[in-house]
Parts: structure tokens; C-alpha cells; sequence
């Protein structure tokens, strides 16, 4: 898989003067057509798409009098290859074209390398065209190059009798590259072209759909150690190298931003120790900590950041978080024998622990405020028959302490791991994780995270970290 810079364009803008713009190349307008003998109702339709132009190296294309429907898409397809593009649409299309360039300009960025595991030797002729157009129709990511790359997984040069018919040829492509190495699998998509750029650590995932019509519950399959998926879609699951998830409903086009999960480690100690929430103690000094410092949608917050260490022993997982504050919020009358219901609407510490990597949405949440009341609660939220709220007890306990001259609050919690259904606690174990804070007093609450959950809630196992233990 080898990247290649992609060309950074303006956004698509809107032609209506009748000369045609001087350097631009008319392309064909982005449809799906019904072609005898080849397409069907039933069958594969035919896309036509002006991907494998703009991967041959046209930079400056013109969308001329397009047909009625055809403008959010051609809009779409430019900005997903980079391509400076104009557009000239039909009048019923400017309320959907102008929708489309302000979701455009809301996800702009600067643009990111190709990715793509296929080279194809492009000696400019129609038949290589047509092969290059297939392969970016069967989502068979491919960069045009001019030698074999040994670098890539296969590279191919589209001459020759069997190049003549290039939907057997890009199936014998994907028999080469095998479709566990597929950089991007869509299933039971055929109208949905996919496109990959990234730079190493984090991947940006375009989705065209040239149906016309709205496609629901699209399952997608993207190879790379990713842990968060944004904007978030359903049924998340990471395994095998690669990351699937299912996007509810694909319109015209979106983009998907994958990024690797944020990590936090627990280091071990030899023997259980007594909670003092200090972090000055021995056991905690030298710990390493990950800062809670993230609104709800992502974006950093201002002000001093929370601060979670862990360590970790044979039966048990420690945590200690160092909570800044201006102004605590607390519970009248507070009690510390038994759990707390509805802790969170006042200050308190969170975090979220899931040993189940293929059930993410079972895990369970352990609450601490600054006066040591405690909370916690099995959650499943994907049966929720079967959680057991907070009527559950997993045996953890906490202490906490007020520095009011530093202004900044401790909470400590010790956790059995069997609580957590870790059946042996060792290096390398690793828990999906969520830290998370809730502060201030009405109307100036605030909540932060340690890993954005893209929505008003904590309560988003798609978004989940990882603590490793060492």
C-alpha cells in the first residue's frame, strides 16, 4: 500500500456564464445507466463515473449542462478526487447543488495522500481507461504508475486479449489481491464507489452513491488498525487488522474519517496497596497519565486537563484521576455506604471498562465524586434486557480527597478485574476504555472526555479507547 500526493483543488463553484472556462476539460455527467445485454434491474449497473479521468490526470474539470439530478453528484465525485471542477446545472438543481457545497465546506481539509495496494501501467489507451473505470467501480483501489512497484500487492499493465474484457480482468485482479487484503470492501453496494486517502496514522473514507436514491444499513470493511469511526455510524467492530461498521443511510456522498484509537497504558505493581488519592504517593509517582481534555463532538476544551494513571495487579485495575476545578457542584447530604443513582448530575469522575471486543456495547461504568460517593452500573445497551443497571455490584472501591488550595480534587478506585469478566490479568490484556468528567454548576455545567463520542452523551462504545496493561 503506497501513497501518492493528491493535488489540493478549490471546492466545485457554479458556472453560469455561457463561454466555457478557458483550460477546464468537459467530462461526461455521473450517472447509472441501463445498458443492454450488460446492466440490469437485477444485475450490475453500469456507472458512469469520471474517477479513472481524474486518476490519469485530469485537474480541471468541466461539468457542462448537466442533466436534471446530476449536480450534488458531479459536486460530490470532484471534491472526493481533488479535482478543481465547475458546474453548470440544471435550475431545478441549485437547492440540492447548494446543499451539497455547504456540506463540502464544513468537512473541507487539506487533502490527504491516495491510498491503494494495485498499480495499473497506463500506456493512455481507451482499453486501459475502461479497465481503470471497472476497477474503481468494484471499490479495487489502484494509483496509476509507470513500472512495477514491488511495494504494492499487484501491478498490472491493462494490454492484450484478456485486457479486452476488463470485468473479467479486474476480477482476476481481485482474485490476486485477495479480499482480505481489499484496502475497502462494500457490501451490497454495487452503485457505491469508494475512495481512500490517509497519511499513516488516520484515513479519510469518500462514499459516492451514483443510485440516485438513498441507500440504507451500507456495511463497509476498511483494513487498518483503526479504533474510531467518525461521524460515527453503527455496529462498529474492530478485528483482523481492519474495522467494519455499518452507515445508516448514504444519500449522495459522505466521508468517513477513521482514526486510531487513543490508548492509555496501566503499569503493574507487584502487590495491592491502600487508596490515598494522592498522586505524590510512591505507588503513583512516575505514572504516566492520559489527559481527559475532549468536548462530546471533539475538539479540545480550554483550561487544565483532568488526569487518569492506572496501574494494575494480578486481581485488580487502579485508577486515579486529578480533577481541576473552579467551583464544585455537590450532592446535599451525601452517603457513601451504598450507590449513589444519578451521580452524574453532579461532580464526578467516570470511566468505562468493556472486556468484550465483539459486544461492544456491553461494558460497565464506575463513578467518583469529591467526597468518595460511588456509583456503578452493567450496561448493555444492544440487549438491554440483560443488564443489570445498578442493581449490580462489582465489589470496587474508592477514595477520595479536596485540595482546595490547588483547587484540583482526587478520586482513586480500585475495580476486580473479575468484575470486568478479565479471567487473567497479564501484560498485554487490553480493556475498551472511556474516561470522563462532569463539572461545574448550573447553568455552567460542562462534560469532557477522553475520547469524543460525536454526540450529547458518554454513553458512545463505538468511540471507546484502549488501556493496555504492562
Amino acid at each position: 500500500m503506497i501513497p501518492i500526493l493528491l493535488f489540493i483543488a478549490a471546492l466545485p463553484r457554479i458556472h453560469d456564464g455561457k463561454p466555457e472556462p478557458a483550460g477546464y476539460v468537459k467530462v461526461p455527467p455521473p450517472v447509472v445507466r441501463i445498458r443492454a445485454n450488460q446492466a440490469g434491474p437485477t444485475g450490475i449497473p453500469w456507472i458512469d463515473a469520471n474517477g479513472w479521468r481524474f486518476e490519469r490526470g485530469l485537474r480541471k474539470a468541466f461539468y457542462a449542462t448537466l442533466p436534471r439530478g446530476a449536480a450534488a453528484l458531479a459536486a460530490a465525485e470532484a471534491y472526493a478526487y481533488g479535482v478543481d471542477a465547475l458546474i453548470q446545472p440544471d435550475e431545478a438543481d441549485r437547492p440540492s447543488l447548494a446543499k451539497m457545497l455547504e456540506y463540502l465546506e464544513s468537512i473541507d481539509q487539506p487533502a490527504m495522500p491516495l491510498m491503494a495496494n494495485i498499480g495499473v501501467i497506463d500506456d493512455g489507451s481507451a482499453i486501459a481507461g475502461e479497465v481503470m473505470n471497472m476497477l474503481g467501480r468494484r471499490n479495487l483501489l489502484y494509483r496509476v504508475v509507470s513500472k512495477p512497484d514491488p511495494k504494492l500487492t499487484v501491478t498490472v499493465s491493462p494490454t492484450g486479449a484478456e485486457a479486452r474484457n476488463p470485468s473479467t480482468f479486474a476480477a482476476r485482479i481481485r482474485e490476486k489481491v485477495t479480499d482480505d487484503k481489499r484496502l475497502v470492501r462494500l457490501f451490497n453496494a454495487s452503485t457505491v464507489v469508494a475512495r481512500l486517502t490517509g497519511d499513516g496514522t488516520r484515513a479519510r473514507l469518500h462514499l459516492i452513491n451514483y443510485s440516485g436514491r438513498p441507500i440504507t444499513d451500507l456495511r463497509v470493511r476498511v483494513l487498518g488498525g483503526y479504533g474510531r469511526v467518525q461521524p460515527f455510524p453503527k455496529d462498529v467492530v474492530t478485528e483482523a487488522g481492519a474495522v467494519e461498521f455499518t452507515v445508516p443511510e448514504l444519500a449522495t456522498y459522505m466521508v468517513v474519517d477513521l482514526e486510531p484509537a487513543r490508548r492509555a497504558v496501566s503499569l503493574h505493581s507487584k502487590s495491592d496497596f491502600d487508596l490515598t488519592a494522592d498522586p505524590a504517593a510512591a505507588q503513583w509517582r512516575n505514572v504516566p497519565a492520559v489527559h481527559i481534555d475532549r468536548k462530546f463532538m471533539n475538539g479540545v476544551l480550554p483550561g487544565q486537563p483532568t488526569e487518569v494513571r492506572s496501574r494494575w495487579t494480578a486481581g485488580n485495575l487502579y485508577l486515579l484521576f486529578s480533577c481541576p476545578f473552579d467551583e464544585l457542584h455537590l450532592k446535599p447530604e451525601p452517603q457513601t455506604e451504598s450507590d449513589t443513582n444519578k451521580l452524574w448530575d453532579w461532580d464526578v469522575a467516570e470511566v468505562f471498562l468493556g472486556s468484550e471486543f465483539d459486544h461492544i456495547g456491553h461494558y460497565r461504568e464506575f463513578e467518583v465524586s469529591p467526597r468518595g460517593e460511588w456509583v456503578d452500573l452493567d450496561i448493555d445497551r444492544d440487549h438491554p434486557g440483560n443488564e443489570q443497571g445498578i442493581g449490580w455490584n462489582s465489589g470496587f472501591v474508592v477514595k477520595a480527597r479536596v485540595d482546595q488550595a490547588r483547587k484540583i480534587w482526587y478520586g482513586e478506585m480500585r475495580i476486580p478485574f473479575a468484575s470486568l469478566g478479565v479471567k487473567s490479568a497479564r501484560a498485554g490484556v487490553e480493556l475498551r476504555t472511556g474516561f470522563y468528567r462532569c463539572a461545574g454548576t448550573p447553568p455552567n455545567r460542562w462534560f469532557a472526555a477522553w475520547s469524543a463520542t460525536g454526540q450529547r452523551s458518554f454513553h458512545g462504545p463505538h468511540a471507546f479507547g484502549r488501556l493496555r496493561l504492562e
